[in-house]
């Protein structure tokens, strides 16, 4: 399928983030997107729409889009909410998963192997976002749902902005074996452990994140 000009703009910013070309916290220029890239200001300007309604970049009315720039402490505090949230989720869905269930989450596991071998950074995340939505799904409580949901768009932000996966850098991807075990724990219907499992992924996750790419808070230029 062809992509629109628009979506060809949306993913070489999106790509020029995520590698450091376009820096945290700077601007997004629409003229001098549009000149780089050789398209229409309205096509950047929908593009960087796309951006800050992902969550990438964030706008304001009299300074325009700007890429988003968290702070450190702001990512440990979110990856730890999650992985208390995800836990939760976890034992309440270890006697509600069906054989159906395991089936779409084994899926899920292989592809992410095929996808992360392949490089195809956008369907790595995609399918990681699906294993853990179906799992807390499964928990039939929709305030942890809604929350989990929340936290699981957030932190792939992070993970997009200090990710080593993302910079096409060669990483142990350990993520397939954690959610493995996570199923493992699911099918022998053993919510304790299938929870201690996904907080312990999670905090991997966490651990994987570039802080050298993050300045501390009280950071001075001089």
């Amino acid at each position: 399928m062809n992509q629109s000009s628009e979506d060809l703009a949306y993913n070489k910013i999106k790509v020029a983030i995520s590698k450091g070309y376009i820096k945290k916290g700077n601007k997004l220029k629409e003229v001098a997107l549009a000149k780089s890239l050789g398209m229409s200001r309205a096509t950047i300007k929908g593009a960087i729409k796309r951006l800050v309604f992902e969550g990438l970049a964030e706008s304001s009315l009299h300074k325009g889009a700007s890429v988003v720039n968290p702070s450190l402490e702001e990512i440990k505090e979110s990856f730890m909410v999650r992985a208390q949230l995800e836990k939760m989720a976890s034992s309440l869905a270890a006697r509600k998963l069906g054989p159906k269930d395991f089936d779409e989450l084994h899926k899920l596991i292989q592809k992410e192997k095929e996808v992360f071998t392949a490089h195809k950074q956008d369907q790595e995340y995609e399918i990681n976002n699906a294993f853990h939505m179906k799992i807390a799904e499964k928990s039939g409580n929709r305030v942890l749902v809604h929350y989990v949901k929340e936290l699981l768009q957030k932190t792939t932000i992070y993970l997009i902005l200090f990710d080593p996966f993302y910079q096409l850098v060669d990483v142990n991807n350990t993520s397939p074996d954690e959610h493995q075990e996570i199923v493992q724990w699911l099918e022998e219907q053993n919510g304790e452990k299938a929870g201690l499992a996904m907080e312990h992924h999670l905090e991997t996750v966490m651990s994987g994140i570039d802080v050298k790419k993050l300045l501390p808070d009280d950071y001075l230029s001089v």
